[in-house]
């Protein structure tokens, strides 16, 4: 007699991680040697890598699909656009990213693989389950990538009521006496009806667990194996139906099935993420930081997810819940002396920020109200410092798109000392930049930064443009603090004047960047950080302020 899984044994049992190495299999199909990338696409993919490292996927989507367009024959370069459409939660482009694959390599077991992630990801268990084990037919895996895929696929098989192809996937690792391997074979026992072969597994599995969580596991299935329960199938086939709307770009109609899945008892890590993500679209934050909590306490118990992606997960709770926050900026900048003059001074700022509930952040969209104050603390020529060069301003900006930095400014300035002014001022400004955020599982990776801003003061008639690249390579200094960077670059600086003698000064040169993080939880990446950068900068220009040293400290908040 077959015994359908208890519910609350399935939730309590651990995944060793085969979904995720599956994945791995599949999108890193140039280690056998058979798809070789030509210099752009390689040049594009390896971006595209390090941005997911960074937890930047937008910014890895488009690394990837200019991957794609430069070589789009390729087998690696298509896994690594559906990789990054399955980690946004982007169902319907993953979908057909995953399909167009399949019709082009319909007899690669790398693309099968990956094919079956995502059907597993979806609830969509005996596709996946298929896809196993054709990949697996296909050949070519090595001994721990052919294990991980057996282990999916049992999964597969077992969710979606097919225990003879569980029995498949497992009978050539039957005889290990891993806790991963008996854990399985102890619910495919159980699933049969065969209490005694359950309980004798989940034994074994007990006596070789390495964490406390395959012993409560394994100390379930024991339990369980003496009072089995009827699994109700509602909340599961609720689940993928949410699944079935996402493709169809039905956020709102998925959310509720989401929903419904859940209060079911159904429901595992990836599942509340992709609804977070689906919450986040529609502009629930507050569901959408609840959604993304509970995939990482479930995660907790199956280890689905990599460190990084776990921290992808804390950064997004974290720039959900962000309500307010200020800005300390302390620059010094000492020209060398020269015939276009000298600079050296200290001109320290403030600004204190907030940013509302709901409106305030819409899905990447942002609205903030601000005000500063900043002035000069030094000048080495002798000129004016102090109270009398304070200058206050209070104003809005918004950056409208979603996927690009793209920021809309509006202020007043205030008059507070002597020589400052009361104007309007409208700024525009863009950047675009990889590898700048925490990498928690690299010792070190590249970065890069490009800054542009536009300035305009009615009451003045005077315009600014400014603009900074910065190209580098970032590491920790875990010797110190696993929050502490180093970041030594290039810097390519300049700016356009209309009020000055001088009025286009351009500089470049080496600088360093240390930067610490911290004000984090178990659920928020860091929030805050503390930076010192010092660049020297050699001119293009004749202007002053294109040479010389300039340092910065900053304490953002």
């Amino acid at each position: 007699m077959k015994t359908k899984m208890p519910r609350n044994l399935k939730r309590l049992l651990v995944r060793t991680g085969g979904l995720a190495v599956a994945m791995s299999i599949a999108i890193h199909a140039q280690a056998n040697g058979t798809d070789t990338l030509t210099a752009r696409a390689y040049r594009l993919a390896d971006s595209a890598y390090k941005a997911i490292a960074a937890g930047d996927l937008p910014r890895a989507e488009r690394f990837a699909l200019g991957a794609v367009k430069a070589q789009p024959g390729s087998r690696q370069t298509g896994l690594l656009l559906l990789d990054v459409y399955v980690r946004e939660g982007k169902i319907a482009e993953a979908d057909a990213q995953a399909e167009a694959l399949l019709q082009r390599f319909p007899g690669d077991g790398r693309v099968l693989a990956q094919h079956g992630f995502l059907a597993q990801k979806q609830g969509r268990n005996d596709v996946a389950s298929r896809d196993f084990a054709a990949a697996l037919q296909k050949g070519g895996w090595n001994v721990t990538e052919e294990r991980n895929l057996r282990l999916a696929w049992s999964d597969a098989a077992l969710a979606a009521h097919e225990p003879d192809q569980a029995a498949r996937a497992l009978a050539p690792l039957e005889s290990e006496p891993d806790s991963a391997v008996q854990l399985r074979i102890a619910q495919l026992r159980l699933r049969n009806g065969d209490r005694a072969g359950a309980i004798q597994a989940a034994q074994l599995a007990q006596s070789r667990a390495s964490t406390e969580e395959e012993k409560q596991s394994a100390a379930s299935v024991i339990a369980f194996a003496q009072q089995p329960e009827p699994e109700d199938d509602t909340a599961r086939k609720t689940l993928q139906k949410a699944y079935d709307l996402l493709r169809e770009k039905k956020d709102s109609e998925a959310l509720e099935a989401f929903r419904q899945g859940f209060a079911g008892g159904a429901g595992n890590a990836g599942n509340y993420a992709d609804a977070a993500y689906a919450a986040k679209r529609l502009g629930g934050n507050d569901e959408a930081i609840a959604d993304f909590k509970h995939s990482l306490d479930a995660d907790d118990a199956e280890r689905t997810f990599d460190d990084q992606r776990r921290f992808g997960y804390r950064r997004e709770i974290q720039q959900l819940e962000r309500r307010w926050g200020f800005v300390l900026s302390l620059p010094y900048q000492q020209s060398a002396f020269s015939q276009a003059g000298t600079i050296d001074v200290l001109q320290p700022g403030i600004e204190a920020y907030w940013q509302p509930p709901g409106i305030g952040y819409d899905n990447g969209r942002i609205l903030q109200f601000f005000t500063r104050a900043y002035g000069t603390a030094y000048d080495g020529a002798g000129n004016v410092t102090g109270m009398p060069t304070v200058q206050g301003s209070v104003g809005a900006r918004y950056k409208p798109l979603a996927s690009q930095n793209l920021v809309i400014s509006g202020e007043r300035l205030v008059r507070i000392g002597s020589l400052s002014v009361n104007d309007w001022l409208v700024r525009l400004g863009y950047s675009s930049e990889a590898g700048t955020d925490l990498m928690v599982t690299e010792p070190s990776w590249r970065s890069w930064q490009v800054y542009a801003e536009a300035d305009y003061f009615f009451k003045q008639g005077r315009y600014i443009l400014y603009s900074e690249l910065r190209y580098g390579h970032t590491w920790s200094l875990p010797s110190i603090s696993d929050h502490l960077t180093v970041y030594p670059h290039v810097a390519l600086a300049g700016d356009h004047d209309n009020r000055q003698t001088d009025q286009t000064a351009i500089g470049i040169g080496p600088g360093v960047q240390f930067r610490f993080w911290f004000r984090e939880s178990r659920y928020s990446a860091p929030a805050s950080w503390a930076e010192l950068t010092v660049q020297y900068r050699l001119p293009l220009t004749s202007a002053a302020r294109a040479r010389g040293l300039v340092v910065r400290a900053t304490l953002w908040f």
